[in-house]
C-alpha cells in the first residue's frame, strides 16, 4: 500500500503514557527518510508531517533506537510468517501509532491491535483501514480480550514499549496468562534497565517540554533469561541489547556492552520467546 497522505495537520492532545505512542513514531520517520535507513515507513513519515506536534520541541533530536527495535522486531514477524504460511497472526499489545502492518503484510496474516481507547481512536483517525486489521480498546492487563480470541493459531505476540509501565508481578502475571492462552506463541518484548527506570521514577526530563512518564520495571539483561524462564509455557528465550543487532548504528554502546557492569546497568533489552509447544500438539 502506498503512503498516507495527509493534508491537513491534525491536532494530538494527548499526556501520560498515551503520549509516549509519538516518541517512537518521530524516530521511525526520521530514521526511514535517512539514506541507507534501516526501515522503509512511508507511513510514519507521512504521519509525522501530518500531525500537528511539536516532535522535536518534545523529544529532542531523533534517535535511532525506536528504529533499530522496529527493525528487530520486523524482522521476527517476517520470519514468522514465513514459516506459518497462511496460517498466522500477529497481536500487537500497545501498538499505538506503528505502522509495522503495512512494513511486514504478506498479504495473508491476520493482525489483531490492542491499545487503550484514546490510542485506538487515535489510529482509526489517522492510519487507513486494513481489510485484516482488527482494533480492540482493552488494557493487556484485561483478561476478556484473551477469552475472546481463539487460541489457535498460534500468534506473534509483540510488546514493544509496553513491559516497563508495569511493575514486575504485573509483567509476569500477563506473559503467564498470554502463555497459558496461546500455547507455542512467539513473543516480542523489549525492556529497560533498572537504573534508567529509577530515573523515571523520581522524574526524567527528556527536553524542557517533556517529562518521561514513570517506568517501574527495570531489568538487567544478564538476568532476563533466568526471569523468562520462571515464566510457564515460555521455551526458547533470546536475549539481545539494543547494540547487538546492528551494532554498525551503535558503536560506542557495542562497545560498552562487552563490559558486563556497563551492559547490566546501561543496556535496553530485546527479547524473543518461543513458547512451549504442548506435547499433544507436538506429537501430531
Amino acid at each position: 500500500m502506498s503512503a498516507m497522505s495527509i493534508s491537513a495537520k491534525t491536532p494530538v492532545a494527548l499526556s501520560g503514557v498515551a503520549e509516549t505512542l509519538l516518541w517512537p513514531l518521530w524516530n521511525r520517520a526520521w530514521e526511514a527518510k535517512r539514506r541507507g535507513s534501516l526501515l522503509q515507513d512511508p507511513l510514519a513519515i507521512d504521519l509525522v508531517a501530518g500531525i500537528d506536534y511539536d516532535f522535536a520541541g518534545h523529544f529532542g533530536r531523533p534517535h535511532i533506537a525506536h528504529a533499530i527495535r522496529a527493525r528487530f522486531c520486523d524482522d521476527l514477524v517476517r520470519d514468522y510468517l514465513a514459516r506459518t504460511a497462511g496460517n498466522s497472526r500477529v497481536i500487537a499489545l500497545a501498538e499505538g501509532l506503528e505502522t509495522q502492518l503495512w512494513r511486514v503484510d504478506d498479504g495473508s496474516v491476520d493482525w489483531i491491535s490492542l491499545d487503550l481507547p484514546e490510542a485506538i481512536a487515535l489510529r482509526r483517525r489517522l492510519l487507513p483501514p486494513h481489510p485484516r486489521a482488527q482494533l480492540i480498546e482493552a488494557s493487556a492487563l484485561d483478561e476478556q480480550w484473551l477469552r475472546a480470541l481463539p487460541a489457535a493459531p498460534a500468534p506473534f505476540i509483540s510488546m514493544a514499549g509496553l513491559l516497563m509501565y508495569f511493575d514486575q508481578q504485573q509483567v509476569e502475571i500477563l506473559l503467564s496468562r498470554l502463555f497459558e492462552r496461546f500455547p507455542g506463541a512467539e513473543v516480542f518484548f523489549d525492556t529497560i534497565p533498572p537504573l534508567f527506570s529509577r530515573k523515571t521514577l523520581k522524574g526524567f526530563n527528556v527536553t524542557g517540554k517533556y517529562r518521561a512518564p514513570p517506568m517501574p520495571w527495570g531489568i538487567e539483561v544478564d538476568t532476563l533469561a533466568a526471569f523468562v524462564g520462571r515464566i510457564p509455557g515460555a521455551g526458547e528465550v533470546a536475549v539481545q541489547t539494543y547494540a547487538d543487532p546492528f551494532p554498525q548504528h551503535l558503536r560506542l554502546y557495542k562497545l560498552m556492552s562487552h563490559i558486563r557492569i556497563l551492559r547490566n546497568r546501561l543496556a535496553p533489552g530485546l527479547v524473543h520467546i518461543k513458547g512451549a509447544i504442548p506435547a499433544q500438539a507436538a506429537g501430531c
